[in-house]
């Protein structure tokens, strides 16, 4: 029970292996959109003016300007979702991010296409050539997280210079230094993107092994049971619910009888292979919905049955003590016949004074079972 609650709990929380990676690209994304769109506006700025825009087309000017503005504000707004949203509201929101950037680059693109096909703007090439130069390079380390749209983005801020510029009086030492700078970028773009998904990897990687430090520190390794430290975090937990709720809590403390001598006559590894088997049939007897299964330790095992009033707890107790008798763990040296002691405490909202420690309760329950001569049940309450 709860080895497949775990399981459960790691696919709730990760069932898209991709969803953390996917939440680091829109951190990644917000963190790079931040200041490009400004540089694009100012850009146009300064060869608007070197063209003496102003003055020819007024009106064209200021559109593009206003428009260029529009655009870098949408990076910022809206804010990306929080890391923990959905896969589709995340893609989303790199969707529309990246319409953004790439509208910006279009809009860039029809910029230096102008520049360079009017004859009237002659004086503002070199500016645009060289914000293109500069805006395509950027595009190409910052924009690399999506190799097939960073490369539309980048032909779409680049291209229109080496086509364009054969017809203009550039001259050829010019055109054929800008088409070969375009397999740079090209080759930049590739590598970029390659480094980023390496970065993805090890975040990846480190983050699986922070789940697994943590899944350790819960676990206990030879039964796969939660461990002592989880289970007290677990009854606090039941124990602010069932308070919540109004609804009893009962607690199982069982203790196998008997079991030193198992290592004494079997070896330790026959003990460990008990110890096992034993959580093996917790996980069958006790399937009742939020039932939390641990190791205490030892030969010492809990369970917390929410929502169960000490008879219906006692009667789950009776049922493992019984398949116990009845079913004798199997081992690889044969059936072991080993039974146990178990002790039950419950709570009861607005029938007893307080939770108190429900743990002694129990603890103190399976010592009496102990005492009566082993192998059954004791109930006391908290």
């Amino acid at each position: 029970m709860e080895r497949r609650r775990e399981s459960q709990d790691v696919r709730g929380q990760g069932g898209d292996v991709h969803l953390p990676r996917l939440a680091r690209e829109v951190a990644d994304t917000k963190a790079r959109l931040v200041t490009g769109g400004l540089f694009y506006l100012f850009g146009w700025i300064v060869v608007a003016l070197a063209g003496d825009v102003v003055g020819e087309h007024l009106l064209l000017g200021l559109a593009v300007g206003l428009a260029f503005l529009v655009l870098a504000l949408l990076r910022v707004w809206p804010g990306p979702p929080a890391q923990d949203a959905p896969r589709p509201t995340l893609e989303r929101w790199l969707d529309r991010q990246w319409a953004g950037v790439l509208a910006t680059a279009a809009l860039w693109g029809a910029v230096l296409s102008w520049t360079l096909a009017d004859p009237h703007l002659d004086g503002a090439r070199p500016a645009a050539l060289l914000c293109t130069v500069a805006f395509a390079t950027a595009f190409a380390h910052n924009f690399s997280l999506r190799l097939g749209r960073a490369l539309v983005g980048v032909g779409l801020v680049f291209l229109p210079a080496p086509l364009l510029l054969p017809y203009t009086d550039a001259g050829l030492a010019v055109t054929v230094t800008v088409g070969v700078y375009a397999i740079y970028l090209a080759l930049v773009l590739v590598r970029s993107h390659r480094e980023y998904q390496q970065q993805l990897d090890l975040y990846d990687a480190l983050r699986h092994q922070r789940d697994q430090y943590e899944h350790l520190s819960r676990i206990d390794p030879l039964t796969g049971l939660a461990n002592r430290r989880h289970h007290g975090g677990t009854l606090e937990h039941l124990a602010r619910e069932a308070l919540r709720l109004r609804q009893p809590l009962s607690m199982l403390v069982m203790d196998l009888d008997h079991f030193k001598r198992v290592n004494d006559d079997y070896g330790h590894d026959a003990g460990d292979a008990c110890l096992a088997r034993f959580a093996d049939r917790m996980r069958e007897v006790f399937t009742q919905p939020g039932a939390h299964l641990a190791r205490l330790g030892g030969e010492e095992f809990g369970v917390l049955l929410p929502g169960l009033d000490s008879e219906a707890a006692a009667a789950a107790a009776e049922r493992m003590r019984a398949s116990l008798e009845q079913r004798p763990l199997q081992l690889r040296e044969g059936p072991l016949a080993i039974t146990v002691s178990i002790g039950v405490a419950s709570y009861r909202p607005g029938q007893d004074d307080g939770l108190g420690d429900l743990f002694r309760a129990a603890d103190w329950a399976m010592y009496r079972a102990k005492s009566d001569g082993r192998n059954r049940v004791r109930v006391d309450r908290a």
